[in-house]
């Protein structure tokens, strides 16, 4: 049987007046791969984004192995979070970006470990360019790579598969099912069918 790894707990938050997340709780075991579903503006995004810490929710908590993440640098040290915006420096190069995000989050050997995984989603074939004249889909895999090359514990991703070709979705697919074995991944998609991956979801939180 699993273990009892995040638990969530009344969680509220609102932009302004407009409440977005209303009273959420929920447990997730440690493996589970999690779908957030919900319509257009339901939450699913805001809900990630509390989970990473981006966002602090208005009232409610959320623990991992039973530690407050509000109160705690845990969680900043095992999850990674891939967004749908795009965040760059805008004067390195895509590959100079990598390695300096690899070395700041304290990857020992940056370098090798982009040069070991460049080929995924064709990376190498843009590593020289600048972020600022690249197509949404180059900047997808660019965000892909960045949040999954590196060890984490728990994986959040946002709509993982938008914007990618079909070739880099079935690579993606691999990517996904190879730290499933290991790691607890929640995702949120508006396409139940587009990765195999998704066929294997243990829990869905509906927003």
């Amino acid at each position: 049987m699993n273990k009892t790894y995040i638990t969530a707990y009344n969680l509220s938050k609102s932009f302004e007046d407009k409440e977005i997340i209303k009273n959420l709780s929920f447990v997730i075991n440690r493996g589970d791969l999690v779908k957030i579903s919900g319509s257009n503006g339901a939450g699913k995004s805001t809900l990630l984004k509390i989970i990473a810490r981006i966002y602090n929710q208005d009232s409610g908590e959320i623990k991992i192995e039973g530690k407050n993440i509000k109160s705690s640098s845990l969680s900043k040290s095992i999850i990674s979070y891939s967004s749908s915006d795009f965040v760059f420096y805008k004067d390195l190069t895509v590959k100079k970006n990598l390695i300096f995000y690899f070395n700041l989050i304290g990857e020992k050997n940056s370098k090798e470990l982009y040069e070991k995984n460049k080929r995924f989603l064709n990376l190498f074939e843009f590593e020289n360019f600048y972020p600022q004249i690249l197509s949404n889909g180059q900047k997808k895999k660019m965000n892909l790579f960045r949040s999954l090359i590196p060890s984490f514990e728990i994986y959040l991703i946002d709509e993982p598969e938008n914007g990618l070709d079909d070739q880099s979705k079935i690579e993606l697919d691999e990517k996904l099912k190879l730290l499933s074995k290991k790691n607890t991944i929640i995702f949120t998609s508006h396409n139940s069918n587009s990765l195999s991956i998704y066929k294997k979801t243990t829990k869905e939180i509906i927003l």
